[in-house]
């Protein structure tokens, strides 16, 4: 298979090739959602919410309340999960993260301090009794539950999350406290299972397995052993998910749709294989695999904008090496370091990564703004990418997009 079939191959399976309908419905959107089999989360908005783009992506213009209602009315088609990063992934989805949901305490999120982890561990305890009153925020959560443990400096790029925060992270990823929603302001809303009904039903609180609850505090270095709960994530169906979304990839991409190990992802690509639902090709002397129904048209279409957390862009190297197009997002970035710009998304334009574009939404100067725009050797087209931000810009409730310093008012 050659680089250019490849990609068309990954563009395809995303539902990138797909001409935008004229009017946008929920079905649309639970097609684009089961298509990517996840949405990545986050809370940068410097043009908008990273979770909205991905479908704007593949379907153009669409209601985003339509979206929210999908994702945080019962029954909900996606819930959030740690599945790649932060995302949104359906229900079912987290049912294959026995092991990761078992074996949270394996990160000390304040539980093994050695000056105040008995009294982190009492918080968590408050935390699930503040939580039987319904769903809360980490702040609401705050207003009713008093600890005295010291706050700490995390380093984590200027977001130093509250103890009682870490808290409920820890009981999110436990599986132990489940998720709502998230409020205007994008903190999300922590609540029992049993508020959640479309979730998994609530484990207790432990910091070890079934057969020695207390494993991790007795002895911290069993919290870096693998496979001491004896539950297993499902990294077959996991990689299944993968390879479909996905379309070509080398073994490593399919490890990181759901941040999964290589040697389970190993043995599941075997297994997939074997059974002829993935099929081992080579693509310019790199070995890959094939999702046995995946397409490869002859020629696409695509002409968008994609968020840093696309499906199709998210593993680096995956686009290192399908597209030869070397990306980062450089938010995280000093800004003396920066090459193209604070928040860069790539521009796609039929089969290839044609440019990066450093966009924001400036909500006061009612402006979407490309700041600069760097195209790769050869490509400009400047026609196509002006009409691409025109239409986002629409879409986002703005009225003139501005392109390197040139204005553009919307009519």
């Amino acid at each position: 298979m050659s680089l250019s079939a490849a990609r068309r191959t990954a563009i395809a399976a995303t539902g990138l090739d797909r001409a935008r309908p004229a009017k946008v419905t929920a079905r649309n959107l639970k097609t684009v959602f089961s298509t990517m089999g996840l949405a990545q989360i986050d809370s940068v908005s410097r043009v908008v919410r990273a979770h909205y783009l991905p479908f704007y992506s593949r379907l153009g213009p669409y209601p985003r309340e339509t979206l929210d209602r999908l994702l945080y009315s019962t029954p909900r088609m996606g819930v959030e999960y740690w599945a790649h990063a932060a995302a949104f992934v359906p229900p079912e989805t987290v049912r294959h993260f026995d092991q990761k949901r078992t074996e949270w305490w394996r990160n000390d999120y304040g539980q093994r301090h050695p000056e105040t982890g008995e009294a982190f561990r009492k918080l968590q305890a408050s935390v699930l009794d503040a939580l039987e009153a319904g769903p809360r925020t980490a702040r609401g959560v705050a207003d009713v539950v008093d600890h005295e443990i010291p706050e700490r400096h995390r380093g984590h790029w200027g977001w130093n999350p509250s103890q009682v925060k870490m808290a409920l992270e820890a009981l999110f990823a436990g599986g132990i406290v489940s998720a709502t929603g998230r409020n205007d302001h994008f903190e999300r809303i922590y609540a029992l299972p049993r508020d959640v009904s479309d979730v998994l039903p609530q484990t207790p609180l432990a910091y070890g397995p079934s057969e020695a609850p207390e494993l991790s505090l007795i002895d911290p270095v069993a919290s870096r052993r693998r496979g001491i709960s004896g539950a297993e994530n499902n990294v077959l169906e996991l990689t299944r998910t993968a390879a479909r979304a996905l379309g070509i990839a080398r073994p490593d991409c399919l490890a990181d749709y759901f941040r999964q190990q290589r040697a389970p992802t190993d043995e599941a690509v075997r297994a997939l294989v074997d059974s002829g639902e993935l099929i081992e090709t080579d693509v310019e002397g790199t070995r890959a695999l094939k999702w046995h129904a995946a397409r490869t048209p002859r020629r696409v279409e695509a002409r968008t904008l994609l968020a840093p957390f696309d499906p199709l862009v998210f593993y680096r190297r995956r686009i290192e090496w399908l597209f030869d197009f070397h990306y980062r997002i450089e938010i995280y970035t000093p800004a003396p370091k920066r090459v193209y710009g604070y928040y860069v998304l790539p521009f796609l334009l039929g089969e290839r990564l044609v440019a990066r574009v450093d966009l924001h939404r400036d909500a006061a100067a009612n402006t979407l703004r490309a700041h600069r725009v760097t195209w790769e050797p050869g490509e400009e087209h400047w026609e196509e990418l002006t009409d691409e931000l025109c239409e986002m810009a629409r879409w986002l409730g703005l009225g003139a997009v501005d392109v390197e310093g040139t204005h553009l008012p919307l009519s």
